[in-house]
This record gives structure tokens, sequence and C-alpha cells, in this order.
């Protein structure tokens, strides 16, 4: 069946804890076990150091809005959550308001009113789309029109910024992007990469935006990527194009949108699959936030941008992607004309490894999509543990990713709702096609300002500890002020006698502690790692010295008065207070301690102030 003439588009895209109130830590436990993750344990949690909940997509509050599609499409919200709750989708320019109420585990669709699409170019409309829940939710917003279909994954007013640069592509429509403003007053000063009707390239301009006021730039038949915006305020962005064409030339076109984060929340490490049916891959681009970054794609140097500058190409298998600086990466679905499979251009965001979370409650479109995938981005570490479902992913479907600690699988889903969570952060991208149409946004990410991270460092550098005790290491992050950076995401990693992994947020002080027992002797190495910095300790892990109680490494009057205390108990395994390891403590274990003592006239050690 051939396309009519040229449409087509895709679909659905800090409590901090107060270590010294108790009740607070306790109100805060769910949140912060769902954000730090698996394995994290109530006892853990009160015993360490206040820890910063990373920033993400999920949250209360989002000004959201759609850029014009193609023609007049249906558009709806899609919200799920964790919690169950409830909130109001609401459109104070149009006098619009609906509720809605969220299972967790399931997605609830709140279908817009037709004049929900921002058609005005160049011009500030009423048309900002304004989402409350009472907890937690994650929004995605589809603009549903045959043949020219996307959605876009919805961030919440929380972690909006103020600078932002604009990413879309070319072709048969116009290129645009869209801001909404969320508090009164706003100035946003706009710079366009190209002339756009009375706005010339390069030269900045101003307009003025309230709370729920829209603006669209749009440029027919041309690619606004790389325009620079920022505001005095924090603002939503939607880039995309009406119709686009990918690559150029190919048809047909469809329409392309996405959300798109601050630059401070950009990053330099990233890992991806192809998008399942493909044969001739998928378009990339890579977009520079500062000027003089280096690119590099499955291990070679690609480009040199400066900031708004991007580089497009083509890749067909899974990718490692790197830059010198922060970037923002989008991968792009090709027209079906360009390998001939059922499909369609669409748009979708790839985070960086490091603003990956470790659940993901992601859907298709209700109707009109009968080809729908998940691609997920696992760390080998947590391949087979990964569940979609409910189900484990098996180790089969995994392709490692090369030069990367990752490995991806693009797993066929039903119409519908879908669950995914593991042990560790992992990426999550939902995408469908259908005849000459297409869908695909990020499934979620966390949004901590990862770019401004300079340095990582890891403290103590080595250390020595009896085996069974719980030691910490800690990482701290700093900007290139040196001031402290809370709120990021930093992973771990131990090899040698005690392997393990783990991430923990930074703190107010943006401190990472992580702690762990070390179960088994010798020597464990610590890497501690955002992104592409990284460093590393050691701790060597010691069996207990006979004798030495108290384990503080040395016997004194300490030890041998809990051996005293002990007399006629019966000892563990490998117990120090056994000194003659007959099984049995007695005053013949007092005695030979006595004397294997290396204090002076076995003086107790005063413990240091």
């Amino acid at each position: 069946m051939n396309k009519p003439i040229e449409p087509s588009l895709p679909l659905l895209q800090r409590v901090q804890t107060c270590f010294a109130f108790l009740i607070s830590v306790l109100k805060s436990v769910p949140r912060l076990a769902r954000r730090l993750g698996a394995g994290v344990s109530l006892l853990a949690v009160l015993i360490a150091p206040p820890a910063f909940a990373a920033p993400d997509s999920k949250g209360t509050d989002f000004w959201l809005m759609f850029n014009a599609n193609f023609s007049q499409p249906v558009m709806s919200l899609f919200i799920t959550g964790d919690t169950a709750t409830t909130g109001v989708v609401s459109i104070p320019g149009l006098s619009f308001s609906a509720p809605f109420s969220v299972v967790p585990g399931t997605v609830s669709t709140v279908v817009l009113p037709s004049g929900t699409q921002v058609t005005a170019i160049d011009a500030v409309t009423n048309q900002g789309i304004h989402v409350v829940a009472n907890a937690e939710v994650t929004v995605y917003g589809l603009n549903r029109l045959e043949a020219t279909t996307d959605a876009y994954l919805g961030l919440p007013t929380d972690i909006l910024g103020t600078d932002h640069i604009s990413l879309g592509y070319g072709g048969f429509g116009a290129g645009q992007f869209g801001i909404v403003g969320t508090q009164g007053g706003t100035t946003v000063t706009i710079t366009p990469r190209i002339a756009v009707g009375s706005r010339p390239a390069g030269v900045p301009y101003s307009i003025f935006l309230n709370q729920g006021q829209t603006y669209q730039l749009s440029a027919s038949g041309l690619d606004l990527t790389g325009s620079l915006i920022s505001a005095t305020a924090p603002i939503a962005v939607f880039g995309g194009n009406q119709c686009a064409n990918i690559p150029l030339g190919v048809g047909y076109c469809d329409h392309i949108v996405e959300q798109l984060p601050p630059t401070t929340t950009w990053g330099k490490a990233f890992v991806t699959m192809p998008l399942a049916t493909r044969t001739r891959g998928d378009t990339f681009r890579v977009m520079a936030s500062v000027n003089g970054t280096v690119v590099n794609v499955n291990g070679a140097n690609v480009a040199t941008i400066n900031r708004g500058q991007f580089h497009e190409q083509i890749v067909t298998g899974p990718a490692r992607i790197t830059a010198t600086q922060p970037v923002l990466v989008a991968q792009y679905s090709n027209g079906t004309d360009f390998d001939g499979v059922t499909s369609d251009p669409f748009e979708m965001l790839i985070p960086p490894f490091e603003q990956f979370l470790a659940a993901y409650t992601v859907t298709t479109p209700a109707s009109g999509f009968a080809i729908n995938y998940i691609n997920i981005v696992v760390p080998n570490a947590a391949v087979g543990s990964v569940t979609l479902d409910g189900v484990a992913v098996a180790v089969a479907k995994y392709t490692p990713i090369a030069g990367s600690s990752f490995s991806g699988a693009q797993l066929p889903v039903a119409v519908g709702s879908h669950k995914l969570a593991g042990p560790l952060p992992f990426g999550a991208f939902m995408y469908g096609y259908a005849n000459y149409d297409s869908y695909g946004y990020p499934g979620g990410m966390s949004l901590a300002q990862v770019a401004v991270v300079t340095s990582l460092t890891l403290a103590p550098k080595a250390a020595s500890h009896p085996v069974n005790t719980q030691q910490c290491v800690n990482a701290t992050l700093r900007d290139q002020n040196g001031v402290a950076v809370p709120s990021v995401r930093v992973d771990f990693s131990v090899t040698g006698a005690n392997a393990k992994t783990g991430f923990v947020n930074a703190a107010a002080n943006g401190v990472a502690q992580f702690c762990y027992v070390g179960a088994n002797g010798g020597l464990d190495t610590i890497v501690a790692s955002v992104g592409t910095l990284n460093d590393n300790a050691t701790k060597t892990w010691t069996t207990s010295m006979a004798c030495d109680v108290d384990r503080d490494g040395d016997i004194d009057q300490n030890d041998i008065s809990l051996i005293r205390n002990a007399i006629g108990q019966v000892p563990v395994a490998n117990d120090p207070r056994d000194a003659n390891a007959d099984g049995k403590i007695t005053i013949n274990d007092v005695r030979a301690c006595t004397l294997k003592c290396t204090r002076a006239s076995c003086a107790a050690e005063v413990p240091a102030t």
C-alpha cells in the first residue's frame, strides 16, 4: 500500500533524607529504596549518611505541550506510576480539565482536546498542559496521526533547566521547537541556527512567557537543530519536525518529537542497540554543548564539533558513543524506503548510561501498531537478572556491546503496558512500527547534573580491615570550581576477594558513600565511576588474629577482659577467644593471651577522641 503524499511519525515517549530526624527517614525509606535500587536494606539507609535521591523523569508536576503535526492529530498523555495515586490534567488556556487515577504497573490514558496542538509560529499562545499528581508518576505524550505519529517522555518541572539546544531533523515538514513557561515573567532568549521569517540566523531575540504559555518556532522544509535557547527561569523545551525525512531525501516523512533535557544533564558516555527489524542501520545525531568536543563512535574518533553543532552517522549494530565534553545523543528510525522494512521516522533520545534507572513501566499505543519492541542495554553484571513483566530476560537474548561493560537485547512485546526491573540501573527504549508509521521514546531517565561533574576522587586509597566487618569508601564529586555536586549516581565495582557491584547517589556534600562487608580474606580493588570519570582504591581483608577479640589490630587488656568474661562459653569457628584452639574458653586462654599482649604491660588502649 502506497503512502499518501508525504506525512508520517512516532509515539509514547529531592527528597533529602534528614538523618537527624528518624521520622523523616522512615517516611523516606520507600522512595530511597526505589531510587537507590534493589538490595539496599532499611539498616543501610539508617546507618548511612544522608543521600540524595537522584532527580529523574518521575514527578508530581509537569508542564508539557504538543508541537504541530502535519495535520490534526489525536493527542494523548499516558500516565503510569509505582504508587496508586490520582491527579488532574489541565490546560488553563483551553479551560480543559480531566482527572486521572494510576494503578501501579498499568497505564492511564488522558485524551486531550483538538485545540491542544500548537500551530502558531513565532507567537505566544496559551496551550501549556499541566499535569499534577498526588504521588510520583511518569508521563508520555503521544501525537497520533495515521502515517505520522511520534511520542515523547515528559520531564517533571523540578528537573527542568534554563539552558537548552534544539535537536530535531529536516525534511518535507517544518523543523520546529516548542517552549512552555513554568513560572511567571520568564524571559527566553533564542538564537536561531538558520534564518526563520523575520528572525536572522545567529542573532539572539527574546520572548516573554508566563506560566502555562507556549511558543513555537517553525521553519518549513528546514532544520532548526542547533538553535540556542536560554531562559531566566526553568522552561520545558520540545524539539523535532512537523514531518521529517530520515535520512534526508528518503521517503516518507513522519512527525518526530522529544522533550529536550537541559544541557546540565547531558553526558559523555552512551551505549545503544540497533532498532529491531532494520537491515541497514539507524541514523544517529550527537550534539555538542561546548566548543572543541571530540566524538568517538565504536572506538574511532569521528568528529570535533562546537556548541550547537552535531555529528550525524548511520550505525549498523550495537554502539558505544563517547565524547570529551557533554553531548546530547538521539537515535532516529529511518524512513521505510531506506531499507524496505515496515517502519518510518521517529526520534528517540539516548540517555548517558550514568542517567539510567533500575525500573520502568512503558506502554505501546492502544491500537494502530502491531509491531512493538523494547530495547534494553544492561550492565554485564546484571545480565540474566533484568525482568520484563516479572520474567527474567534470558541470557541468550543479549548481545555484548563491544568496548563497554554492557550488553543489549531487542525484546518483541505485545500491545499494552510493560514493566521492567533490574538490580542495577539499565536503559530501556520503547518503539513500534506500522505501515509507513512509527513511534519511539526512552522509557525514562535520571536527570542529575552529571554534565557539571569534572572530578571524582575515591578515599581512603588503601586500608586494611578484619574480615566480616562492614567498611566504607567515599567518592567525592566536584565541579570545575571545586564545588560539591549532589544527587549524581556513582557506580561502584569491587573485584578480588569480595566481588560485588552497587551504586549510590551523592549527598549534599557531593559524597557518595559505598559500604560492604568483606566476607573473604584477601585484596579487593574498588572502582567508582560516573560516566567516563573514575577512581580506584583497595581494601585488604585479614582474618582475625588469635586473642584480638575486639579486632582493633592489637592485643591488650580490653581483649583479656573479654576473654575472661567469656570463660565457660562455647567458642565459634576461628574464635579469637579460644587461644589454644581446644574448643573451650577457659582460664588457660586468658593466660595464653596475656603472654601475647602487644601493648606494654598489656595496657588497655585508650580510644581515640
